[in-house]
């Protein structure tokens, strides 16, 4: 039993691989607009492994979220975002999954002279 689970096993990362192996990346790129006349940002960003990265603009009163995406073998989800009061919560473009490759990055552009802080940490604006 343990010999063909193995075998099974392998034979699945073989195909996995395989598969992987004649495609080619994905890239994708979804905004959204919110209307925002705070002082004070606060962005949850519950996939900490994709950095967020803030701008902001003169003359704007609204929040203008980003997220670009690169996948291979499987597909972005279209992040759930939401602004309650002024706080930004950014939800994953990248789903559960064993196979495939999903990787993105936030960019945010506030109005000028909003303080933003990225799960309570204080972030640089350019």
């Amino acid at each position: 039993m343990r010999n063909s689970f193995r075998a099974s096993a392998i034979g699945t990362l073989l195909l996995g691989a395989f598969l992987l192996a004649g495609c080619s990346a994905d890239t994708d790129q979804r905004t959204e607009s919110f209307e925002f006349t705070g002082a004070r940002l606060d962005v949850v960003n519950s996939n900490a492994n994709m950095p967020v990265t803030t701008s902001d603009q003169a003359g704007g009163e609204e929040i203008v979220v980003t997220v670009h995406t690169e996948t291979l073998v499987k597909s972005a989800n279209t992040p759930a975002w939401s602004l309650d009061g002024t706080s930004l919560n950014l939800g994953t473009p990248c789903g559960d999954g064993i196979i495939g490759y999903c990787e993105g990055s936030f960019s945010i552009v506030v109005p000028a002279g909003t303080e933003v802080y990225v799960n309570g940490a204080a972030a640089t604006t350019r």
